[in-house]
């Protein structure tokens, strides 16, 4: 019997499961803080549907209480906690809010993302401000602080792009805080992902015909080099070198140079995402940027990579291998050099204006738009963090907030040359169509780098490179690589043959450990189809122990559908929960 027999008697087992699974639930009520200026603010957190707020203790501001794992949780924990002056803070934040503001009543701990933690502070004056502060697992604090304040700084100046103003900021860690911060204005409005399903379609491809729009106004300047942006005023106070930030913008067939005088205060730094400093990176000399071209760019990602394998990495258990032979960073630095091998031929035969260099959201999910609820028009694009100016052809084909359907690289269905039409019927997947179709008439760069050929299997690779042994996933990179090899033919027609290859046993040992992969995942996301467990065994607080009892109970049941004791030993290692 194979460890699996069929998707439908596993569902209907996990099913039976969760049934038979006792939910425990144990909330907590944390209690008020004296803290802050004059009056001691109440504290309070944001419930997960926004509908509420929760009393807290002052200790759960700085902990990171969103959500908790199913392993490596004191680690995954630690690295989003961050203490801070409070007091400090509220005087910050009191100094910004106008004119009779003299103490923060409240302190309303935003929803937890990954990699901030935000607080809405109410004043006795009444305004509201917003403060974030980044956590341990964010990347270096200075750069990803320093390059979110200029990109939005740049994006107002030249674009008049709907970001919220920034009332003041520290880039130094010795402040009376404590900790880099932003002091923001509150977002006006509410966030998309608390209303767009309850609007009707019309009012869906309105909110697309505005995305698009915004999506080409940042598309219209046009920059020489790839990296993150800076106020040169920051990076010099640190004695970082900087590089001239050259633009220009474009409008309809024709372009000009920005303004100087509004150049001159910016500069091109390097990029700050949070794997590039993240594992011991922080402290070593690597190429983060800027780049002239796309090609620079993706070697300083491979070398970089080899750079901290030969200075960290140690050999790691492969349980699809015997036990006496474990992985080894000899193994991933051959990938790797086979991967500079592949760099000159990894991008996509476009014109060359496709190579143009753009900035673009990178993660412009529904509650990072917020919007009016009358007038349904878009008020603000929020959390700008780590984005940076890079090639077109390697941005998102879609935002996430419009999820495309399974093939959908193989599946678009340009307009005609010429065609002006825009379809607002409101049948099943013309919100896609729409945004396609408005893409292809307002901005041709993207929906030309939409339509590149096999773009999406030679961008794998530079997805997955960066921190590849680190997350103990050397098989997706691998993967990658070999599926470029494999189809070759249909990538580079003209060429002879392609510039990597793989062993015979090479091949087999991967298809062995795609087979185990392929089955652990079926049952992984089914978990996460179910509304259980998600992949990487992330769970809401609130349905932890739920989610530790239908762990136990569906790790037991696979177990005993195993069939033998050495089987049974290698799902015992690798179930990853």
């Amino acid at each position: 019997m194979r460890f699996y027999a069929s998707t439908q008697l596993r569902a209907g087992l996990i099913l039976r499961a969760t049934q038979r699974t006792v939910i425990l639930r144990n909330p907590q009520e944390g209690s008020r803080t004296m803290c802050g200026i004059g009056l001691s603010p109440v504290l309070r957190k944001e419930t997960e549907d926004g509908s509420a707020e929760a009393v807290i203790s002052e200790e759960e501001l700085y902990q990171y209480t969103r959500y908790r794992w199913l392993s490596d949780e004191s680690e995954k924990l630690a690295a989003r906690y961050r203490r801070f002056n409070l007091e400090a803070l509220l005087d910050v934040a009191v100094k910004t809010a106008g004119p009779g503001a003299k103490s923060c009543i409240k302190v309303l701990k935003c929803l937890e993302g990954q990699y901030n933690k935000a607080f809405l502070m109410t004043m006795d004056n009444g305004v509201e401000v917003l403060a974030k502060i980044p956590n341990p697992n964010a990347g270096s604090a200075f750069y990803t602080t320093a390059s979110e304040v200029a990109t939005r700084s740049f994006l107002q100046e030249v674009l008049n792009f709907p970001v919220p103003r920034i009332h003041t900021y520290s880039l130094n860690p010795l402040n009376p805080v404590g900790v880099e911060y932003i002091i923001e204005e509150k977002a006006a409005g509410k966030p998309l992902g608390n209303l767009w399903r309850h609007w009707p379609r019309e009012s869906q491809l309105g909110l697309v015909d505005q995305l698009v729009d915004l999506e080409a106004k940042l598309a219209s300047v046009l920059f020489r080099k790839h990296g993150c942006i800076y106020y040169k005023a920051d990076l010099e106070t640190k004695g970082i070198p900087t590089q001239s930030l050259e633009a220009s913008i474009s409008s309809g067939s024709s372009s000009k140079e920005l303004d100087a005088s509004i150049l001159e205060k910016y500069a091109l730094g390097p990029l700050t995402q949070a794997v590039l400093w993240e594992g011991g990176r922080a402290t070593m000399a690597l190429d983060r940027g800027p780049w002239a071209n796309a090609v620079d760019y993706l070697m300083a990602m491979g070398k970089n990579e080899i750079q901290w394998t030969e200075t960290f990495a140690e050999p790691q258990m492969n349980y699809c291998r015997p036990v006496d032979t474990p992985e080894l960073p000899d193994e991933y630095i051959s990938l790797l050099k086979r991967y500079l091998t592949l760099i000159p031929y990894l991008l996509p035969t476009i014109p060359g204006e496709l190579h143009s260099k753009t900035l673009c959201h990178r993660d412009l999910h529904l509650d990072n738009i917020f919007v009016d609820p009358d007038t349904k028009k878009i008020n603000y694009i929020i959390d700008w963090q780590s984005t940076a100016v890079t090639e077109i052809f390697f941005q998102h084909k879609v935002p996430p907030l419009l999820p495309p359907p399974s093939g959908y690289e193989e599946t678009l269905e340009p307009l005609s040359e010429g065609s002006e039409s825009v379809n607002r019927s409101g049948n099943s997947g013309d919100i896609l169509n729409h945004y396609q179709n408005l893409t292809r008439i307002k901005n041709p760069l993207r929906w030309a780098a939409i339509n590149c050929s096999h773009s999406s299997t030679l961008t794998q690779p530079d997805s997955l490179v960066s921190g590849t042994w680190s997350r103990n996933d050397v098989f997706s990179f691998r993967h990658a690589l070999i599926t470029i090899a494999a189809h070759w033919k249909e990538i580079s027609p003209n060429s002879s043959s392609c510039p990597i290859s793989f062993t015979k046993h090479e091949l087999e040992l991967h298809n062995e450990e795609m087979e185990l992969l392929e089955e652990l995942g079926t049952v992984l996301h089914l978990l996460q189809d179910q509304n259980l467990i998600s992949v990487g065994g992330r769970v809401l607080r609130e349905d932890y122990e739920r989610a530790q009892a239908v762990n136990k109970r569906v790790k037991e049941m696979l177990m005993d559908m195993v069939e033998d004791e050495k089987q049974k030993a290698l799902y015992e290692k690798i179930w990853p929960y």
